[in-house]
């Protein structure tokens, strides 16, 4: 199941939310080694996490097996204001470009090729499915430059803004990153299911 919260309902959602912290927490600063992340009440939060916001959150039960945020580009965002240095040329920006941000799997639920029932597939078509039906088609992303390939397999049309740098024990890189209907067929297909993780979102019809 992959639940979707805007930053504006964060308040009716306290106990999750708090507990999406502390899952992020435990990925990028105590497994990954984000030292500049940690917080002392082991909560990872930024002042990106604000209204404009949008968190998805993947459960298997109760159980936090994935997450990640996206946030417009119209706005401050991290490739913007913090991880500058990762682009050597200027990251796209405008209305119809998202920054997907803190993309996480729970330990438990990652496999080296992608399962059609894990949760990094479900995500990674959250993030198609949400975009297309905002009219977005575009994201930047500061990710493993591992996952790179991945996402060339799953027809993301993959443009590096610069070379991977060195973050905790990542290699990072910032990468644009686009999508059409290929990709979301390509994600059904290895998923092996046409339904949408994202069922209230109505997509637009093909041209």
């Amino acid at each position: 199941m992959l639940m979707v919260i805007p930053g504006s309902d964060i308040s009716r959602h306290a106990s999750l939310m708090d507990r999406v912290f502390r899952f992020r927490h435990s990925i990028f600063v105590d497994e990954k080694g984000w030292t500049e992340l940690r917080q002392p009440d082991g909560l990872e939060r930024d002042r990106f996490d604000d209204v404009h916001a949008i968190h998805q959150i993947c459960l298997r039960g109760d159980d936090i097996v994935g997450y990640q945020r996206l946030l417009p580009t119209t706005r401050p965002h991290l490739l913007s204001d913090v991880l500058t240095d990762l682009c050597h040329r200027r990251p796209p920006r405008g209305p119809r470009v998202f920054e997907w941000t803190r993309f996480c799997v729970a330990p438990g639920s990652r496999e080296m090729r992608p399962r059609p029932e894990g949760p990094f597939l479900e995500l990674a078509q959250g993030v198609v499915e949400w975009g297309m039906a905002h009219r977005v088609d575009t994201v930047t992303v500061a990710i493993d430059w591992r996952l790179m390939v991945i996402a060339m397999q799953l027809r993301f049309f993959v443009r590096p803004l610069g070379f991977p740098k060195r973050i905790g024990r990542d290699e990072v890189v910032a990468l644009r990153m686009s999508f059409n209907r290929e990709t979301l067929a390509t994600l059904r297909q290895a998923r092996g299911c046409d339904e949408p993780v994202l069922p209230n979102l109505p997509l637009p019809t093909a041209a």
